[in-house]
């Protein structure tokens, strides 16, 4: 009877899991993509921009950062789109909060399972405060608004902008590498355009 308890515990954590990355995943790929119109109804373009940053020896190192260029019809609809992506990535993330606790809380979970749902939640939360300084700190930079989305070895940006240069992008990739241990070309910047229609 124990063991049969032991292995629904399990099933359920898997499936919770399981549930919370497939929430994550509709999220990220913007599951309703029709409220946010591309500008003439064109795929987002993508481009690699090279970085180029001096090392400990004097030499010139390149990196890349991929960025994607989405243009937006009204500027209106793209506040919408930041404050709709952060409340669904919120959400999320506090329903996998939710399971982890319950995981770590639950007096008949196996400790192996409750010490990978601590080390989950710790990198979790590691992963929300980051997604907030990195936010924070490219609105102070002078952005209109920033979104960021942390995976395990990678972060997804999304940039409000009337159009980012090449400096633009450097001081992007320098806020997420000295926030995170992130390298240059674990960062993907996807420009949303503002286009005002007046």
């Amino acid at each position: 009877m124990k063991r049969e308890t032991k292995k629904r515990i399990i099933w359920f954590a898997v499936f919770m899991f399981w549930i919370g990355m497939v929430s994550s995943i509709l999220i990220y790929q913007n599951s309703n993509p029709s409220e946010i119109p591309a500008q003439n109804n064109s795929q987002p373009s993508t481009t690699p921009v090279i970085i180029e940053k001096a090392d400990e020896t004097g030499e010139n190192n390149q990196d890349m950062i991929e960025i994607q260029f989405t243009g937006v019809k009204e500027k209106k609809q793209n506040q919408d789109f930041f404050v709709q992506y952060r409340l669904e990535r919120d959400k999320a993330r506090s329903e996998q909060i939710n399971i982890y606790r319950e995981m770590i809380n639950n007096p008949n979970v196996d400790p192996s399972i409750k010490k990978n749902a601590q080390e989950a939640l710790l990198r979790l939360t590691r992963h929300i405060e980051q997604e907030m300084e990195i936010e924070s700190l490219i609105r102070a930079r002078g952005f209109y608004d920033a979104l960021a989305y942390m995976h395990e070895n990678s972060i997804d940006l999304i940039i409000q902008t009337d159009g980012l240069t090449e400096t633009d992008v450097t001081k992007i990739g320098d806020i997420v590498t000295k926030i995170t241990d992130l390298r240059l070309e674990d960062i993907t910047i996807i420009e949303k355009r503002i286009t005002d229609i007046d």
